[in-house]
């Protein structure tokens, strides 16, 4: 741990900081990214230096993440912490847990085939491969009927259907 009591490398605050930077420049610049939180254009230049071990605060953080569409500085928080964010699709729960259940194996049927399709020659999925057999479109369909199958389950949950 360091001095200050941080948890975490100093490259990895770098990295934040960095990421407010991104933030403010997607957000158009201190002067739009001010119009769209609570804070001055004064303060916001201030916790993109490096040298200030001031952070933004959460909630600034997500005015400009809303502001620009992207979690820019949630995303570098999650790996710092690793992890990494997935954007969840909307979904409706039908009342269907059978359709969903069907449409949950299927997809992970498709996602195993590919990757067989991908190993069965040398035993290693190359990039070529994993891009000419549409793998991470077959991973983000399974991902969708996951959510898909959650939001079936909330519903029952909270005694809805």
């Amino acid at each position: 741990m360091s001095e200050c009591g941080r948890k975490h490398e100093g490259e990895v605050y770098l990295r934040l900081m960095g990421g407010v930077r991104s933030l403010i420049k997607a957000c158009f610049g201190l002067e739009a990214a001010a119009e769209e939180t609570r804070v001055s254009f004064a303060t916001l230049s201030r916790y993109q230096r490096n040298s200030n071990p001031e952070f933004a605060p959460i909630d600034v953080v997500i005015d400009l993440e809303k502001s620009c569409g992207r979690p820019i500085v949630t995303q570098a928080m999650a790996r710092a912490n690793d992890c990494t964010l997935v954007k969840l699709p909307k979904v409706e729960a039908s009342g269907d847990i059978v359709s969903r259940l069907g449409t949950l194996h299927k997809e992970m049927a498709d996602v195993t085939g590919r990757i067989g399709e991908c190993l069965a020659d040398d035993g290693c999925i190359s990039s070529d491969e994993a891009k000419q057999t549409n793998l991470r479109k077959e991973i983000d369909d399974l991902l969708c009927a996951v959510v898909a199958m959650d939001a079936e389950i909330k519903v029952i949950e909270e005694g809805g259907l």
